[in-house]
This record gives structure tokens, sequence and C-alpha cells, in this order.
């Protein structure tokens, strides 16, 4: 990265680190200066996306710090689209900047694409892996305003008339980010058969996202076959969070390659 690269993208994680501290430590935030500060993000992080983009000549998919990148994005981006409000933002915005700041960590040298990555394929199952994220992270926000609202005589985040539309929007992001996950893996699959003639590939991704999606799919049915209650499914989702960070962001750690692991500092393939 040139120096004006480095210049947004510190100035992206200053400001997402400031709005975090605001957030947990400020008992009351304006709504028009959080709006203003997560759109500002969202453009100058968006900018720097394109950035990045244009000097590699493709999509910042390549390895963990342009993994978390996007995922961070993705966050922002659904923080301006559905919770303008701010009811999740105590969560939902310090694990955006925990993402970014966890990918600094990584080699954030632009490299070209090896070329079996190169394909509008490729491309748009990253961005549904992003949008499962994005949606799982909302999730979980919603199953600990849940629980933590059981338990203490008021509410922390929000009203007590307005649980009835926590229960409603954990259950619906939590399906939503089942539907992009299973979008996102029939488009691997497919490549798969493209690259390799079979849609299964003994990949530690492969069986890592299969169980992440049964677990994810336990509260989904739970809710609709046995009527089970919100404090529950909020109890499930934190369980399928634990999967989530482990198979989005720990896969690095296994001892076996994979083909979804490019930090050539830390696996060869």
């Amino acid at each position: 990265m040139n120096y004006k690269e480095t210049a947004v993208l510190y100035l992206v994680c200053v400001l997402t680190f400031i709005l975090s501290g605001f957030l947990l430590f400020s008992k009351n935030i304006s709504r028009r200066l959080y709006l203003l500060t997560i759109i500002a993000i969202l453009c100058i992080e968006g900018a720097y996306i394109g950035i990045r983009w244009f000097d590699t000549g493709h999509p910042p998919i390549f390895g963990t710090f342009e993994a978390t990148l996007c995922a961070s994005w993705m966050l922002i981006l659904f923080s301006v689209l559905i919770d303008r409000k701010a009811q999740f933002a105590r969560i939902v915005i310090p694990i955006a900047a925990l993402t970014l700041f966890y990918g600094l960590n990584f080699d954030k040298t632009g490299k070209p694409l090896v070329i079996s990555e190169q394909s509008y394929w490729v491309y748009f199952h990253a961005l549904f892996a992003w949008i499962a994220y994005g949606f799982y992270i909302f999730s979980f926000a919603g199953a600990v305003t849940i629980l933590v609202n059981q338990t203490t005589p008021t509410p922390l985040f929000t009203k007590e008339g307005e649980r009835g539309g926590v229960d409603l929007f954990t259950y619906q992001t939590l399906l939503w980010g089942f539907f992009a996950q299973t979008i996102m893996f029939a488009l691997g699959s497919y490549y798969s058969i493209r690259l390799h003639g079979s849609w299964w590939v003994w990949d530690n991704m492969n069986p890592a996202q299969t169980l992440l999606s049964g677990q994810n799919a336990i509260p989904i049915h739970g809710r609709i076959l046995y009527g089970w209650g919100p404090q529950r499914i909020a109890w499930l989702i934190l369980l399928g969070m634990v999967g989530t960070i482990l198979f989005y962001w720990g896969l690095i750690y296994f001892p076996w390659a994979t083909y979804h692991i490019f930090d050539t500092e830390l696996k060869i393939h």
C-alpha cells in the first residue's frame, strides 16, 4: 500500500474505534451523530475498497486482510440499512472494529488472484459469504439483547415495548443469514464442479460450513416446527456464533491445508 491508501485505511480504523468507544461508554449518543459517523465510515471504507480493487485488478477477496475489510464494511452497510435507530450498535459496531483490527495483523500487500480464483462465480461466492456474516452478526446482537433484557429490570438496549420486535428481528436476520449462506454454498459447489469435476471436495471449509449451516438450521426449524421461545432461540444463536467466528476466522489455524486460505505467510498451497 502507498501512503495515501494507508492514511485512508487508518482513518477508517480511527473513526470505527472512536464510534465504538462512544457506544460502549456513553449512555446516550445523538442518533444524527451516529448516522453521520457510520455513513462517513461506510463511504471512506468503500472508497478504500474501490482503490484497492482498482490497484489489484480484482475485488478484495484474497487473504484474511481483504476478507476482514469486506466483512467489516458489510456490517457498517447493514447498520445504515437496517439499524438506523442504533438498537444494536453497541454490539455490532465494536464487532466491526474488532474484525477490521484482526485483519490488520495480516499481510496487507495487494496481490493478484491465483488462476483458480479468477471467476465471477468466486466473486459472488465471496459476496454472499459476507452478506451471511453480516446477518449472523445482527442476529447475534439481537440474541444478546434478548438475554440481557431478560435478566435486568430495565432493558439495556431497547424499550420494554419493543421486545417483540427484537425477537422477530433476531429470527429474521438469522433466517436471511442462513439463506445467504445457502446461496454461497451453492455457488461454491457449482464452481467446484467446474474446477474439480465434483461438487464436494474434502477441503476444510466444506465440512466446516456444513456444520455451521446445521447449527443455524436448528433454531430456525425449532421455531417453525416446535414453537421454541425467544430465549431458547437466543442461546442457540450464541452457540452458532461460536461456529461462525471459528469457521470464518479460525480456519487459518487448522493444521490442514485448504483452498480458502491465501495468506502465504501462514499457509502455502
